[in-house]
Protein backbone atom coordinates (compact mmCIF):
# COMPACT_ATOMS: atom_id res chain seq x y z
CA UNK A 1 0.00 0.00 0.00
CA UNK A 2 3.12 2.47 0.89
CA UNK A 3 4.48 1.92 -2.81
CA UNK A 4 1.53 2.54 -4.54
CA UNK A 5 0.87 5.57 -2.65
CA UNK A 6 4.82 6.49 -3.62
CA UNK A 7 4.23 5.79 -7.18
CA UNK A 8 0.74 7.74 -7.60
CA UNK A 9 2.20 10.38 -6.01
CA UNK A 10 5.13 10.13 -7.91
CA UNK A 11 3.04 10.15 -11.01
CA UNK A 12 0.40 13.06 -10.06
CA UNK A 13 3.49 15.26 -9.71
CA UNK A 14 5.00 14.39 -12.69
CA UNK A 15 1.66 15.37 -14.18
CA UNK A 16 1.24 18.63 -12.52
CA UNK A 17 4.81 19.56 -13.61
CA UNK A 18 4.22 18.54 -17.34
CA UNK A 19 5.27 21.52 -19.45
CA UNK A 20 6.97 23.60 -16.81
CA UNK A 21 10.37 22.60 -15.35
CA UNK A 22 10.72 22.52 -11.71
CA UNK A 23 13.46 25.80 -11.23
CA UNK A 24 10.10 27.23 -13.68
CA UNK A 25 7.19 26.42 -10.93
CA UNK A 26 10.02 27.70 -7.83
CA UNK A 27 10.22 31.16 -9.87
CA UNK A 28 6.75 31.53 -11.25
CA UNK A 29 5.30 30.47 -7.72
CA UNK A 30 7.30 32.37 -5.31
CA UNK A 31 6.97 35.76 -7.89
CA UNK A 32 3.20 35.56 -7.77
CA UNK A 33 3.19 34.84 -3.77
CA UNK A 34 4.83 37.94 -3.66
CA UNK A 35 2.92 39.82 -5.58
CA UNK A 36 -0.25 38.66 -4.13
CA UNK A 37 1.15 39.05 -0.34
CA UNK A 38 1.99 42.63 -1.77
CA UNK A 39 -1.44 43.36 -3.09
CA UNK A 40 -3.15 42.03 0.26
CA UNK A 41 -0.68 44.03 2.48
CA UNK A 42 -1.01 47.32 -0.01
CA UNK A 43 -5.05 47.25 0.01
CA UNK A 44 -5.31 46.06 4.00
CA UNK A 45 -3.66 48.93 4.51
CA UNK A 46 -5.57 51.47 2.67
CA UNK A 47 -8.53 49.87 4.44
CA UNK A 48 -6.47 50.52 8.11
CA UNK A 49 -5.22 54.18 6.90
CA UNK A 50 -8.85 54.86 6.62
CA UNK A 51 -10.25 53.87 9.34
CA UNK A 52 -7.48 55.27 11.92
CA UNK A 53 -6.71 58.85 10.10
CA UNK A 54 -9.60 60.89 9.83
CA UNK A 55 -8.12 63.44 7.70
CA UNK A 56 -8.54 60.70 4.83
CA UNK A 57 -12.49 60.08 5.30
CA UNK A 58 -13.18 62.22 2.34
CA UNK A 59 -15.53 61.61 -0.07
CA UNK A 60 -12.81 60.55 -2.87
CA UNK A 61 -11.54 58.53 -0.24
CA UNK A 62 -14.66 56.81 0.05
CA UNK A 63 -14.23 55.56 -3.83
CA UNK A 64 -10.65 54.62 -3.48
CA UNK A 65 -11.51 52.34 -0.62
CA UNK A 66 -14.32 50.54 -2.52
CA UNK A 67 -11.50 49.97 -5.10
CA UNK A 68 -9.23 48.58 -2.57
CA UNK A 69 -12.03 46.43 -1.69
CA UNK A 70 -11.80 44.93 -5.13
CA UNK A 71 -8.30 44.55 -5.43
CA UNK A 72 -8.26 43.14 -1.85
CA UNK A 73 -10.47 40.02 -2.92
CA UNK A 74 -8.11 39.84 -6.51
CA UNK A 75 -5.30 39.67 -4.00
CA UNK A 76 -6.78 37.06 -2.09
CA UNK A 77 -8.35 34.52 -4.35
CA UNK A 78 -7.82 35.69 -8.02
CA UNK A 79 -4.04 35.51 -8.53
CA UNK A 80 -3.55 32.07 -6.12
CA UNK A 81 -6.16 30.11 -7.96
CA UNK A 82 -4.88 31.02 -11.08
CA UNK A 83 -1.17 30.75 -10.31
CA UNK A 84 -2.21 26.91 -9.71
CA UNK A 85 -4.10 26.97 -12.54
CA UNK A 86 -1.13 27.41 -14.43
CA UNK A 87 1.44 25.70 -12.63
CA UNK A 88 -0.89 22.53 -12.71
CA UNK A 89 -1.60 23.21 -16.08
CA UNK A 90 -5.47 21.87 -15.67
CA UNK A 91 -8.17 22.37 -13.23
CA UNK A 92 -8.78 19.64 -10.16
CA UNK A 93 -11.31 21.62 -7.96
CA UNK A 94 -14.35 20.65 -9.91
CA UNK A 95 -17.14 22.62 -11.69
CA UNK A 96 -18.66 24.15 -8.74
CA UNK A 97 -15.78 25.76 -7.46
CA UNK A 98 -14.41 26.47 -10.79
CA UNK A 99 -17.61 28.81 -11.33
CA UNK A 100 -17.52 30.53 -8.48
CA UNK A 101 -13.78 31.62 -8.60
CA UNK A 102 -14.57 33.23 -12.03
CA UNK A 103 -17.72 34.86 -10.77
CA UNK A 104 -16.11 36.31 -7.87
CA UNK A 105 -12.69 37.23 -10.13
CA UNK A 106 -15.40 39.08 -12.67
CA UNK A 107 -17.14 40.27 -10.28
CA UNK A 108 -14.15 42.32 -8.55
CA UNK A 109 -12.30 42.92 -11.60
CA UNK A 110 -15.49 44.63 -13.25
CA UNK A 111 -15.92 46.38 -9.68
CA UNK A 112 -12.22 47.38 -10.49
CA UNK A 113 -12.95 49.42 -13.40
CA UNK A 114 -16.84 50.36 -12.51
CA UNK A 115 -15.58 52.37 -9.70
CA UNK A 116 -12.52 53.61 -11.46
CA UNK A 117 -15.93 55.48 -13.73
CA UNK A 118 -17.32 56.87 -10.63
CA UNK A 119 -14.16 58.18 -9.21
CA UNK A 120 -13.30 59.91 -13.45
CA UNK A 121 -16.93 61.54 -13.25
CA UNK A 122 -16.73 62.36 -9.34
CA UNK A 123 -13.56 64.38 -10.01
CA UNK A 124 -14.91 65.66 -13.49
CA UNK A 125 -18.44 67.13 -11.56
CA UNK A 126 -16.43 68.10 -8.64
CA UNK A 127 -14.04 70.51 -11.06
CA UNK A 128 -16.26 71.74 -13.70
CA UNK A 129 -20.17 71.87 -11.58
CA UNK A 130 -18.29 73.16 -8.02
CA UNK A 131 -20.77 74.76 -6.35
CA UNK A 132 -23.89 72.46 -7.84
CA UNK A 133 -22.32 69.16 -7.37
CA UNK A 134 -20.66 69.88 -4.23
CA UNK A 135 -24.20 69.98 -2.38
CA UNK A 136 -24.69 66.44 -3.51
CA UNK A 137 -21.45 65.51 -2.74
CA UNK A 138 -22.19 62.92 0.75
CA UNK A 139 -20.61 60.18 2.14
CA UNK A 140 -24.13 59.03 1.52
CA UNK A 141 -24.55 59.69 -2.00
CA UNK A 142 -20.95 58.15 -2.20
CA UNK A 143 -22.20 55.31 -0.72
CA UNK A 144 -24.91 54.62 -3.00
CA UNK A 145 -22.77 55.23 -5.81
CA UNK A 146 -20.46 52.49 -4.24
CA UNK A 147 -23.22 50.16 -3.92
CA UNK A 148 -24.47 50.78 -7.70
CA UNK A 149 -20.83 50.12 -8.65
CA UNK A 150 -20.98 46.76 -7.12
CA UNK A 151 -24.60 45.72 -8.28
CA UNK A 152 -23.99 46.42 -11.58
CA UNK A 153 -20.59 44.37 -11.73
CA UNK A 154 -22.89 41.63 -9.75
CA UNK A 155 -25.72 41.23 -12.27
CA UNK A 156 -23.71 41.65 -14.98
CA UNK A 157 -21.43 38.72 -14.34
CA UNK A 158 -22.71 36.21 -11.39
CA UNK A 159 -25.85 34.94 -13.00
CA UNK A 160 -24.71 34.25 -16.38
CA UNK A 161 -21.10 32.70 -14.89
CA UNK A 162 -23.30 30.46 -12.89
CA UNK A 163 -26.22 29.72 -14.59
CA UNK A 164 -25.70 29.89 -18.18
CA UNK A 165 -25.30 25.67 -18.27
CA UNK A 166 -28.77 25.55 -17.16
CA UNK A 167 -29.99 28.39 -19.63
CA UNK A 168 -28.47 25.78 -22.57
CA UNK A 169 -29.42 22.48 -21.36
CA UNK A 170 -25.69 21.31 -20.53
CA UNK A 171 -22.19 22.04 -19.41
CA UNK A 172 -19.68 22.15 -22.74
CA UNK A 173 -16.67 23.23 -20.34
CA UNK A 174 -14.33 19.96 -19.92
CA UNK A 175 -13.91 18.87 -16.45
CA UNK A 176 -9.73 19.58 -16.57
CA UNK A 177 -10.26 23.07 -17.75
CA UNK A 178 -12.17 26.00 -15.82
CA UNK A 179 -13.38 29.11 -18.40
CA UNK A 180 -16.90 30.92 -18.83
CA UNK A 181 -18.58 28.39 -21.04
CA UNK A 182 -20.10 31.29 -23.45
CA UNK A 183 -16.90 32.69 -23.64
CA UNK A 184 -15.97 29.92 -26.24
CA UNK A 185 -17.13 31.91 -29.04
CA UNK A 186 -14.83 34.28 -30.08
CA UNK A 187 -17.18 36.92 -31.15
CA UNK A 188 -19.00 36.88 -27.72
CA UNK A 189 -15.17 37.58 -26.13
CA UNK A 190 -15.03 40.48 -28.41
CA UNK A 191 -18.34 42.13 -27.44
CA UNK A 192 -17.42 41.44 -23.87
CA UNK A 193 -13.80 43.13 -24.37
CA UNK A 194 -15.24 46.27 -26.24
CA UNK A 195 -18.17 46.76 -23.16
CA UNK A 196 -15.76 46.14 -20.18
CA UNK A 197 -12.69 47.58 -21.18
CA UNK A 198 -13.03 49.68 -24.53
CA UNK A 199 -15.53 51.62 -23.67
CA UNK A 200 -14.79 52.31 -19.74
CA UNK A 201 -11.56 53.04 -20.97
CA UNK A 202 -12.58 55.94 -23.78
CA UNK A 203 -14.97 57.38 -20.77
CA UNK A 204 -12.28 57.87 -18.55
CA UNK A 205 -9.48 59.02 -20.87
CA UNK A 206 -12.26 61.99 -21.98
CA UNK A 207 -13.05 62.95 -18.29
CA UNK A 208 -9.31 63.16 -17.38
CA UNK A 209 -8.89 65.23 -20.27
CA UNK A 210 -11.60 67.77 -19.62
CA UNK A 211 -10.18 67.05 -16.08
CA UNK A 212 -6.90 68.40 -17.84
CA UNK A 213 -7.84 71.29 -19.85
CA UNK A 214 -9.70 72.88 -16.78
CA UNK A 215 -6.85 72.52 -14.00
CA UNK A 216 -4.56 73.95 -17.07
CA UNK A 217 -7.11 76.72 -17.37
CA UNK A 218 -7.27 77.83 -13.75
CA UNK A 219 -3.36 77.98 -13.72
CA UNK A 220 -3.54 80.04 -15.98
CA UNK A 221 -6.39 82.62 -14.65
CA UNK A 222 -4.09 82.50 -11.41
CA UNK A 223 -0.89 83.51 -13.25
CA UNK A 224 -3.07 86.34 -14.89
CA UNK A 225 -4.61 87.38 -11.57
CA UNK A 226 -1.22 87.90 -10.20
CA UNK A 227 0.59 89.48 -13.07
CA UNK A 228 -1.86 91.69 -13.42
CA UNK A 229 -2.55 92.49 -9.98
CA UNK A 230 -6.35 92.55 -10.86
CA UNK A 231 -8.54 92.27 -7.82
CA UNK A 232 -12.66 91.81 -7.23
CA UNK A 233 -14.87 94.42 -6.04
CA UNK A 234 -17.87 94.18 -3.83
CA UNK A 235 -20.45 96.91 -5.18
CA UNK A 236 -20.67 99.76 -2.85
CA UNK A 237 -18.46 97.97 -0.22
CA UNK A 238 -15.01 98.77 1.25
CA UNK A 239 -12.85 96.23 -0.23
CA UNK A 240 -10.90 95.61 3.30
CA UNK A 241 -14.34 94.81 5.38
CA UNK A 242 -15.49 93.12 2.43
CA UNK A 243 -12.73 89.97 1.64
CA UNK A 244 -10.64 90.25 4.77
CA UNK A 245 -11.80 86.57 5.66
CA UNK A 246 -11.62 84.22 2.48
CA UNK A 247 -11.09 80.90 2.82
CA UNK A 248 -11.63 77.76 0.46
CA UNK A 249 -14.25 75.38 0.99
CA UNK A 250 -13.32 72.60 0.21
CA UNK A 251 -12.44 69.21 2.01
CA UNK A 252 -8.87 68.66 3.19
CA UNK A 253 -7.13 66.68 0.58
CA UNK A 254 -9.82 66.30 -1.98
CA UNK A 255 -13.03 68.84 -2.25
CA UNK A 256 -10.67 70.94 -5.00
CA UNK A 257 -12.62 74.11 -4.67
CA UNK A 258 -13.01 76.24 -7.54
CA UNK A 259 -15.86 78.19 -4.78
CA UNK A 260 -15.10 79.84 -2.29
CA UNK A 261 -16.80 82.04 0.74
CA UNK A 262 -16.53 85.04 1.87
CA UNK A 263 -17.35 87.16 4.81
CA UNK A 264 -19.00 90.15 3.16
CA UNK A 265 -21.40 93.59 3.21
CA UNK A 266 -23.66 94.08 0.37
CA UNK A 267 -26.21 96.86 -0.44
CA UNK A 268 -30.04 95.49 -0.21
CA UNK A 269 -32.03 96.69 -3.14
CA UNK A 270 -34.83 96.74 -1.17
CA UNK A 271 -33.60 99.37 1.40
CA UNK A 272 -31.29 100.99 -0.62
CA UNK A 273 -28.80 101.12 1.56
CA UNK A 274 -25.37 98.73 2.81
CA UNK A 275 -25.86 96.48 4.78
CA UNK A 276 -23.41 94.42 6.95
CA UNK A 277 -23.43 90.54 8.04
CA UNK A 278 -21.92 89.39 10.96
CA UNK A 279 -19.41 87.43 11.97
CA UNK A 280 -20.54 83.94 11.28
CA UNK A 281 -22.55 84.46 7.89
CA UNK A 282 -20.93 82.73 4.94
CA UNK A 283 -22.11 83.58 1.67
CA UNK A 284 -21.44 81.58 -0.87
CA UNK A 285 -19.90 82.77 -4.04
CA UNK A 286 -20.78 81.11 -7.24
CA UNK A 287 -18.47 81.47 -10.35
CA UNK A 288 -20.71 81.61 -13.25
CA UNK A 289 -20.05 84.31 -15.76
CA UNK A 290 -22.24 86.50 -17.77
CA UNK A 291 -22.21 88.23 -20.87
CA UNK A 292 -23.81 92.05 -21.27
CA UNK A 293 -24.14 92.70 -17.90
CA UNK A 294 -21.26 95.60 -17.49
CA UNK A 295 -23.44 98.50 -16.26
CA UNK A 296 -22.62 100.26 -13.24
CA UNK A 297 -19.22 99.08 -13.16
CA UNK A 298 -16.58 99.50 -10.46
CA UNK A 299 -12.49 99.17 -10.79
CA UNK A 300 -10.37 99.23 -7.85
CA UNK A 301 -7.10 101.41 -8.62
CA UNK A 302 -3.33 99.53 -8.04
CA UNK A 303 -2.32 101.18 -4.89
CA UNK A 304 1.96 100.62 -6.28
CA UNK A 305 1.17 102.85 -9.86
CA UNK A 306 -1.68 104.81 -8.60
CA UNK A 307 -3.78 104.12 -11.90
CA UNK A 308 -6.78 102.18 -12.73
CA UNK A 309 -5.22 98.60 -13.42
CA UNK A 310 -5.64 96.97 -16.76
CA UNK A 311 -6.99 92.54 -17.20
CA UNK A 312 -7.04 90.50 -19.83
CA UNK A 313 -10.39 89.85 -19.69
CA UNK A 314 -13.44 92.04 -18.74
CA UNK A 315 -16.40 90.00 -17.15
CA UNK A 316 -19.39 90.83 -14.88
CA UNK A 317 -20.02 87.63 -12.22
CA UNK A 318 -23.89 87.22 -10.69
CA UNK A 319 -23.90 85.26 -7.40
CA UNK A 320 -26.65 83.85 -5.50
CA UNK A 321 -26.47 84.90 -1.76
CA UNK A 322 -26.55 81.66 0.59
CA UNK A 323 -26.81 82.82 4.09
CA UNK A 324 -25.51 79.71 6.47
CA UNK A 325 -26.71 81.83 10.07
CA UNK A 326 -29.53 81.72 12.13
CA UNK A 327 -32.14 81.72 9.86
CA UNK A 328 -33.18 85.79 10.85
CA UNK A 329 -31.70 87.36 8.47
CA UNK A 330 -33.55 88.89 5.52
CA UNK A 331 -31.43 87.57 3.02
CA UNK A 332 -32.50 84.18 3.79
CA UNK A 333 -35.46 84.91 1.73
CA UNK A 334 -34.21 86.33 -1.35
CA UNK A 335 -31.65 86.58 -3.83
CA UNK A 336 -29.25 89.23 -4.05
CA UNK A 337 -26.99 89.95 -5.94
CA UNK A 338 -22.87 90.80 -5.39
CA UNK A 339 -20.60 91.75 -8.68
CA UNK A 340 -17.27 91.08 -9.20
CA UNK A 341 -15.47 92.45 -11.90
CA UNK A 342 -11.50 91.99 -13.13
CA UNK A 343 -11.36 94.87 -15.56
CA UNK A 344 -9.58 95.51 -19.39
CA UNK A 345 -10.91 98.67 -19.51
CA UNK A 346 -9.51 101.55 -17.95
CA UNK A 347 -12.39 104.50 -16.96
CA UNK A 348 -12.07 107.72 -15.63
CA UNK A 349 -10.79 107.99 -11.65
CA UNK A 350 -13.98 107.41 -9.38
CA UNK A 351 -13.23 108.66 -6.06
CA UNK A 352 -15.35 106.77 -4.06
CA UNK A 353 -13.63 103.40 -5.30
CA UNK A 354 -10.73 102.61 -2.38
CA UNK A 355 -7.65 101.01 -3.07
CA UNK A 356 -7.36 97.25 -2.04
CA UNK A 357 -5.03 96.81 0.64
CA UNK A 358 -2.05 94.87 -0.95
CA UNK A 359 -1.93 91.98 1.76
CA UNK A 360 -5.53 91.48 1.56
CA UNK A 361 -4.88 90.69 -2.30
CA UNK A 362 -2.07 88.70 -1.02
CA UNK A 363 -3.97 86.55 0.71
CA UNK A 364 -6.64 85.98 -1.71
CA UNK A 365 -3.93 85.13 -4.37
CA UNK A 366 -2.66 82.40 -2.05
CA UNK A 367 -5.58 80.98 -1.30
CA UNK A 368 -6.42 80.23 -4.87
CA UNK A 369 -2.89 79.12 -5.32
CA UNK A 370 -3.39 76.69 -2.23
CA UNK A 371 -7.06 75.66 -3.82
CA UNK A 372 -5.21 74.90 -7.31
CA UNK A 373 -2.50 73.43 -5.79
CA UNK A 374 -4.87 70.77 -4.19
CA UNK A 375 -6.78 70.62 -7.59
CA UNK A 376 -3.30 69.52 -8.95
CA UNK A 377 -2.58 66.49 -6.92
CA UNK A 378 -6.24 65.16 -7.27
CA UNK A 379 -5.69 65.13 -10.53
CA UNK A 380 -2.19 63.31 -10.50
CA UNK A 381 -3.86 60.72 -8.49
CA UNK A 382 -6.31 60.14 -10.63
CA UNK A 383 -3.65 60.19 -13.79
CA UNK A 384 -1.92 57.76 -12.00
CA UNK A 385 -4.36 55.13 -11.43
CA UNK A 386 -5.66 55.47 -14.94
CA UNK A 387 -2.36 55.27 -16.55
CA UNK A 388 -1.90 51.97 -14.14
CA UNK A 389 -5.44 50.73 -15.47
CA UNK A 390 -4.97 51.05 -19.11
CA UNK A 391 -0.71 49.84 -19.02
CA UNK A 392 -1.87 46.84 -16.96
CA UNK A 393 -4.92 45.87 -18.69
CA UNK A 394 -4.46 46.86 -22.52
CA UNK A 395 -2.35 43.63 -23.80
CA UNK A 396 -5.01 41.35 -22.72
CA UNK A 397 -7.45 43.19 -24.27
CA UNK A 398 -5.37 43.19 -27.43
CA UNK A 399 -4.93 39.77 -27.32
CA UNK A 400 -9.04 39.28 -27.54
CA UNK A 401 -9.35 41.03 -30.34
CA UNK A 402 -6.53 39.48 -32.08
CA UNK A 403 -7.67 36.03 -31.32
CA UNK A 404 -11.45 36.85 -32.49
CA UNK A 405 -9.97 36.88 -36.13
CA UNK A 406 -6.61 34.78 -35.39
CA UNK A 407 -7.48 31.78 -32.28
CA UNK A 408 -3.85 30.36 -32.98
CA UNK A 409 -2.26 33.63 -32.79
CA UNK A 410 -1.49 34.21 -29.45
CA UNK A 411 0.20 31.28 -27.66
CA UNK A 412 -0.70 29.94 -24.24
CA UNK A 413 1.96 31.55 -22.18
CA UNK A 414 1.21 34.85 -23.76
CA UNK A 415 -2.50 34.92 -22.65
CA UNK A 416 -1.52 33.69 -18.72
CA UNK A 417 0.83 36.22 -18.82
CA UNK A 418 -1.70 39.11 -20.54
CA UNK A 419 -4.64 37.54 -17.84
CA UNK A 420 -1.75 37.92 -14.90
CA UNK A 421 -1.26 41.68 -16.03
CA UNK A 422 -4.55 42.43 -15.43
CA UNK A 423 -4.42 41.36 -11.39
CA UNK A 424 -0.96 43.04 -10.96
CA UNK A 425 -3.14 46.76 -11.78
CA UNK A 426 -4.56 44.89 -7.91
CA UNK A 427 -1.08 45.17 -6.81
CA UNK A 428 -0.53 49.14 -8.31
CA UNK A 429 -3.04 51.09 -7.26
CA UNK A 430 -1.67 51.50 -3.25
CA UNK A 431 1.73 52.38 -4.82
CA UNK A 432 -0.48 54.91 -6.66
CA UNK A 433 -1.94 56.27 -3.75
CA UNK A 434 1.08 56.65 -1.32
CA UNK A 435 2.76 58.25 -3.89
CA UNK A 436 0.36 60.87 -5.10
CA UNK A 437 -0.96 62.05 -1.44
CA UNK A 438 1.30 62.99 1.31
CA UNK A 439 -1.34 61.91 3.57
CA UNK A 440 -2.10 57.85 2.80
CA UNK A 441 2.28 57.83 2.33
CA UNK A 442 2.71 59.32 6.18
CA UNK A 443 0.15 57.07 7.19
CA UNK A 444 1.39 53.50 5.66
CA UNK A 445 4.70 54.64 6.94
CA UNK A 446 3.13 54.59 10.69
CA UNK A 447 1.37 51.78 10.15
CA UNK A 448 4.33 49.30 8.81
CA UNK A 449 6.79 50.93 11.56
CA UNK A 450 4.21 50.78 14.32
CA UNK A 451 4.10 54.50 14.95
CA UNK A 452 0.61 55.12 15.28
CA UNK A 453 -0.90 56.27 18.13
Amino acid sequence: FSNSTVVNSSSINHKQLEGHSLWEVITIATVTAIVSLITIVGNILVMISFKVNSQLKTVNNYYLLSLACADLIIGIFSMNLYTSYILIGHWSLGSLACDLWLALDYVASNASVMNLLVISFDRYFSITRPLTYRAKRTPKRAGIMIGLAWLISFVLWAPVILCWQYFVGERTVPPEECQIQFLYEPIITFGTAIAAFYIPVSVMTILYCRIYKETEKRTKDLAELQGSESVAEFEMIKPQKALLNSYASSEEEDKLAADSVFQVAYKSPSKGKAEEFNESTDVVLKDRPEENDFENQKYFLSPAKGHVQKSKKCVAYKFRLVVKGDGSQEANNGCRKVKITPCSAALSKDPSIKSMDPNINNQITKRKRMVLIKERKAAQTLSAILLAFIITWTPYNIMVLISTFCSDCIPLTLWHLGYWLCYVNSTVNPICYALCNKTFRKTFKMLLFCQWK
